[in-house]
């Protein structure tokens, strides 16, 4: 739960499974970075750093 999926509130429509999709997405691109932090601190640090978060996107 990197995320926090149970407190969002989506419920128009597809938007439940569409934000599912962009966070499969994102997941997987954490994952694939080899660093030893957990994933709610590479998810932060990406968010915080715009390289690294180029540097994600482009893994």
């Amino acid at each position: 739960m990197t995320f926090r999926e149970d407190e969002q509130r989506k419920r128009a429509n597809h938007a439940v499974a569409n934000f599912a999709i962009v966070r499969k997405i994102a997941l997987n691109l954490l994952k694939k970075d080899t660093g030893k932090e957990s994933l709610r601190s590479k998810r932060l640090k990406a968010a915080w750093n715009k390289n690294l978060l180029i540097k994600l996107i482009n893994f």
